[in-house]
């Protein structure tokens, strides 16, 4: 059996196409839609995303954890009044662990900008500003007009 080689037409056939996909890559980064700047006294809040299904929004006020368990899935996600990041996961590759802390103030410098994300076990966690918060999810602030 013949051993096919590369000559010479086929190697520069190749090095075009990888130089047309650093290209792409080069310019889909420099044009990627960045978060606008936001205030120090901003209200942040968080937004979890399980298995394509969204929660309504969280105001962070506070430190804590919440847990999310789905079957064997668990992700526990830590919050301060200023950030969120995925504290414990028990999925394989532990990136969302690896993706670290998204603040209002890092989330546009970020590759994932506001979010982190756990692929595995489907949870998807996005940092929001107030006034993203009440352009995506009016109905979190129904309740909160009521109660006063």
């Amino acid at each position: 059996m013949e051993q096919k080689r590369f000559d010479k037409r086929n190697l520069i056939v190749i090095g075009a196409l990888v130089a047309l996909i650093a290209l792409v890559a080069l310019v889909a980064s420099l044009l990627r839609p960045r978060l606008a700047p936001v205030a120090e006294d901003t209200t942040a809040y968080l937004v979890i995303n399980v298995a394509g299904e969204a929660y309504m929004p969280i105001k962070l006020d506070e430190s804590t954890r919440y847990t999310i368990t789905r079957g064997e899935m668990v992700n526990v996600i830590e919050v301060t009044p200023e950030s969120v990041k995925m504290h414990t996961s028990t999925c394989a590759g532990q990136d969302c662990i690896h993706q670290g802390t998204v603040t209002l103030s890092n989330r546009s410098d970020r590759v994932l900008q506001n979010k982190i994300l756990c692929l595995p076990n489907e949870v998807i966690l996005e940092l929001l500003t107030e006034e993203e918060t009440r352009a995506n999810y009016p109905l979190a602030f129904v309740t909160e007009a009521t109660d006063e």
